[in-house]
């Protein structure tokens, strides 16, 4: 859905000044480059956009949980997670939990990915997909990881067995 609404907007970007163009100037004007060099690059960024958004991977292994999302990659050691306070949340009803401001990351509606900060100045690292279904993990450091996997009750389960091995 994220993507259709940018396919959306992206048509209108290059749609409008293309028929702007064709009503003042007429098809010998579009026949040029010129012309086509916008709606081009506009077309490409889209392309890239979407290439970003397709980009998305939760992996656990010896090394901690890597997050890759869009244009960014978090590894984060297991040892690091406060996973005796981690749960699964759900945004609309949890607004504290709800990243506030992009400071680097990607955003779409329905999709954030990136560093965010929170509402309390925090900062969190978010690959959300699904606001009704987030894990919340809380770290070390006092930032958060936000995730929306297909299974959270899973990842988490995954996460605590993870731990209790490399403590043991």
């Amino acid at each position: 859905m994220p993507l259709l609404i940018l396919w959306g907007i992206l048509a209108v970007a290059i749609g409008l000044p293309l028929a702007l163009t064709l009503g003042d100037k007429g098809m010998a004007y579009l026949a040029g480059y010129r012309a086509w060099l916008g709606p081009g690059l506009v077309a490409l960024t889209g392309v890239v956009v979407s290439l970003a958004y397709l980009r998305r991977r939760i992996t656990l292994d010896a090394s901690g949980l890597t997050v890759r999302s869009t244009f960014y990659t978090r590894t984060t050691a297991i040892g690091s997670m406060r996973l005796d306070r981690a749960r699964i949340v759900d945004l609309a009803e949890h607004r504290e939990l709800k990243p506030a401001i992009k400071t680097n990351g990607y955003g779409l509606p329905g999709f954030r990915s990136g560093h965010f900060r929170m509402r309390d100045g925090s900062k969190a690292f978010c690959l959300v997909t699904d606001n009704s279904r987030v894990l919340a993990l809380p770290l070390r450091d006092g930032s958060l990881l936000l995730l929306s996997p297909e299974h959270p009750r899973a990842l988490l389960d995954a996460l605590k067995q993870a731990a209790d091995q490399s403590t043991s």
